[in-house]
């Protein structure tokens, strides 16, 4: 084989190379079609309810072992993790409740979390409270807001509405237009994770 034949069969391979990574960094990477879809708001407000209904039971008992067991969080179809705990913000502070938001494989895009936090204030019914989306060094989107001593019972009782498909295209709608106010105050968060022991 000639050296042309070697530098040509070289090239081939590189090219094949480059798009053999390509392919795997695009797979890796989130769907947002899915993401951003009525049918993951109707998955969303299903677990979301559940979510509340655990964290809320959950209050002055400490962080669970296993959240998803204990039924604070869950996955969704789109691989985005859910999880919903909430802690004492003092006796006549009320609690505060914190939704964190992260994707199974790696970090997701701000608009795509802004957009589900937008859609989970509204599911909640605390669109008009005030709140705050952060993002943790970890990559993972953390939406903060604190519901006052006097509105907790009222809270408590009301459930997270089961979106049917016309009710979760007009909240995509909704919560697309409602995001870029929460990404405009986009906080960070220096998440210090427990280095294992021995």
């Amino acid at each position: 084989m000639g050296a042309e034949a070697q530098a040509a069969m070289l090239k081939w391979l590189l090219v094949g190379l480059v798009v053999f990574l390509i392919y795997r960094l695009a797979m890796k990477r989130p769907r947002y079609d899915r993401l951003f879809s009525p049918d993951h708001l109707m998955e969303i407000s299903r677990g979301l309810d559940r979510a509340k209904q655990a964290a809320l039971a959950g209050v002055g008992l400490g962080p669970p072992a296993d959240p998803f067991a204990a039924g604070n969080a869950f996955i969704t179809s789109a691989d985005i993790a859910v999880a919903y705990t909430v802690a004492n913000a003092g006796e006549e502070d009320g609690h505060e409740h914190h939704v964190s938001l992260s994707h199974r494989g790696g970090a997701f895009a701000g608009a795509a979390a802004g957009f589900l936090a937008a859609a989970i204030l509204r599911l909640l019914g605390v669109e008009g409270k005030p709140c705050v989306l952060a993002l943790s060094n970890s990559g993972v989107y953390h939406l903060i807001f604190k519901i006052p001593a006097a509105e907790e019972a009222r809270f408590a009782s009301k459930p997270v509405p089961a979106l049917d498909e016309e009710a979760a295209r007009a909240l995509v709608g909704t919560a697309m237009d409602e995001r870029g106010p929460l990404l405009a105050r986009l906080g960070k968060l220096d998440v210090k994770v427990p280095k294992g022991g021995s």
